[in-house]
């Protein structure tokens, strides 16, 4: 267990010196999407190892806080947007959630009754309710005008 942390804190410190040797020799823009995906990716990281070495229950508690959101916000404050923006951005992600609710819903099924052990076909499967579902929020959004909601 001590030696799977320090490895992993070695990773973090590697992906820092990384990000700096990126900052000296890239745009801006390039560097900002590097750090906002190495952020990101700790973020799954750590959380992965916790739920398959852990606890399962700890590690979707974790997943509950909005963590996945954190990246996207320093991005967009980095590059200027306003908080109100980013509020209004926050809100959005919110009523979007039934997605994300509808998603795992069906994935876990797809999961459980896949008899050849795979995750791909499961996935396949996710990514088409997914797909049909956000086609219709967004046409429910269009329909009912509430665009402003989240804008």
């Amino acid at each position: 267990l001590l030696l799977i942390l320090l490895l992993i804190l070695l990773l973090i410190l590697l992906l820092i010196l990384f990000l700096i040797l990126i900052k000296l020799y890239m745009k801006e823009i390039i560097y900002s999407l590097i750090e906002n995906f190495v952020l990101g990716g700790s973020i799954v990281v750590i959380i992965s190892y916790i739920c398959t070495f852990f606890n399962p229950l700890i590690g979707a508690i974790l997943w509950s806080f909005p963590i996945s959101l954190l990246p996207t916000l320093f991005f967009m404050k980095k590059h200027g947007k306003k908080s109100k923006h980013m509020a209004n951005f926050t809100r959005s992600t919110t009523y979007a959630l039934i997605l994300l609710v509808i998603s795992t819903g069906f994935l876990s099924i797809f999961i459980r009754e896949d008899k050849k052990e795979s995750l791909w076909l499961p996935i396949s499967k996710t990514f088409g309710v997914w797909l049909i579902a956000s086609m219709i929020f967004f046409a429910v959004i269009k329909y009912f005008k509430l665009e402003d909601k989240f804008i």
